[in-house]
């Protein structure tokens, strides 16, 4: 009896679910292994806040009385810890929690988001302010300057007027940015709702994340404008934990931040694959659409035309509103010249998604009814006939965490 050549080969997705698939070796072209969770990323915290990177201790900047804002992006890994332990440097610094505000982006996709201030003594939580950014109230917008290209930047009253802002977010490949990173909390996710149209686009598919790019160009002259000095880099592991954490002065940190992003989760191969798996991990923001777009606009650019693309969810929530362009074309390539037309705030996962169904064959593991994945232009398998599915065929490449990968054929 000749013995088998397969191998087992188990990723991870949705919560702790495993998805376990038999696999030739030679079929193997490549398995992306994500960076774990820190296990002492309290410690780690501490040290680099009283030793940040190119800049003296935190508890230098402050002095009290200061009005301080901490600038929260949405949906940051560990952000209760790191409120946590920021506080404990201001209140050495006889900083009162009524003179701290936290203040996170608005976002065209509204959703719950949970309390940063967890972690604190009730007294402070209660004391510490915490608001979501409201771009379309008018009374809360403040002028700051004009930018460097005449046009006219307005933030949040509380924003302008602090005497120290503190950005807090995680790094990560961004469709519009290239690299997203704590400053970009600031804009326009605390400007007005015309900022926040302006800046909604087109997904840059051609570019790579280290090519230039207006928005990002943006975002950094207004952070100097603002003066900002220090930044908190949050850098994304597995299961919605960090894996580490850079501080210091924002250029510094948000350079090494980049350099760390695209070690780990930048997905470079020399030919395009017949099979990508690509599997969801939930995060502090939970699985969603933009999640999908990620992860599928990482494996279409790893896929051969006309292969297949098979990606691994435990997705439960329904489409938004830019998803019914899918629903109502007879193709995906006719659904994407009216979603670019009418560029509804989910047009980026919307197009990716067409996209990615129009170069490949999409398979989906959700929790979605059958029919709605299927009017959606992609196939809904359960995970058993997603493994046997992968039993046959040609190279893969394995995505674990695809959420968080930038794929490129080189």
């Amino acid at each position: 009896m000749v013995a088998s050549s397969r191998t087992t080969q188990t990723l991870r997705y949705g919560d702790e679910q495993l998805f376990s698939m038999e696999l030739e070796p030679s079929r193997l072209a490549y398995r992306h292994e994500p960076p774990v969770p820190a296990a002492e990323f309290a410690s780690d915290l501490k040290r680099q806040l009283e030793s940040p990177l190119d800049f003296p201790p935190l508890e230098m900047a402050v002095v009290p009385d200061d009005r301080i804002v901490i600038a929260l992006d949405r949906h940051t890994p560990g952000a209760a810890e790191i409120i946590a332990a920021v506080w404990s440097i201001f209140e050495r610094r006889s900083i009162k929690p009524k003179d701290v505000t936290i203040l996170q982006p608005a976002s065209w996709n509204a959703g719950q988001l949970p309390d940063p201030r967890a972690a604190l003594p009730a007294a402070v939580r209660q004391a510490m302010h915490w608001s979501i950014h409201d771009a379309t109230d008018k009374k809360r917008e403040r002028f700051l300057a004009n930018s460097a290209n005449g046009e006219r930047i307005y933030l949040d009253c509380d924003v302008v007027d602090a005497d120290l802002v503190l950005p807090v977010g995680a790094v990560g490949f961004d469709p519009l940015l290239g690299f997203r990173s704590a400053g970009s909390a600031i804009f326009p996710g605390l400007s007005n709702i015309d900022a926040m149209a302006k800046a909604r686009g087109q997904d840059h598919a051609e570019l790579r994340p280290t090519d230039d790019r207006p928005l990002r160009q943006l975002q950094d002259e207004v952070a100097w404008l603002l003066g900002v000095q220090f930044g908190i880099q949050v850098l994304p592991s597995l299961g919605g934990q960090p894996a580490g954490v850079i501080c210091g002065a924002v250029e510094a940190t948000t350079s090494a931040a980049r350099d760390w992003l695209q070690q780990h989760w930048l997905v470079e191969q020399p030919q395009r694959c017949e099979i990508v798996v690509a599997s969801i991990t939930a995060n502090a923001a939970g699985a969603s659409w933009e999640e999908v777009g990620a992860a599928l606009q990482s494996a279409r650019n790893l896929v051969q035309r006309g292969g297949k693309i098979v990606l691994l969810t435990n997705l439960s929530a329904e489409p938004t509103d830019g998803f019914r362009y899918l629903q109502q074309g007879e193709s995906p390539r006719e659904a994407l010249k009216p979603l670019r037309l009418e560029a509804p705030p989910d047009v980026i996962p919307a197009s990716r998604l067409a996209s990615a169904a129009d170069w490949a064959t999409v398979y989906l593991v959700s929790g979605l009814e059958p029919g709605l994945v299927e009017s959606l232009c992609m196939t809904p398998l359960a995970a058993n006939e997603a493994a046997r599915l992968l039993e046959r065929g040609g190279s893969c490449v394995l995505l674990e965490a695809a959420q968080h990968t930038f794929g490129y054929v080189a």
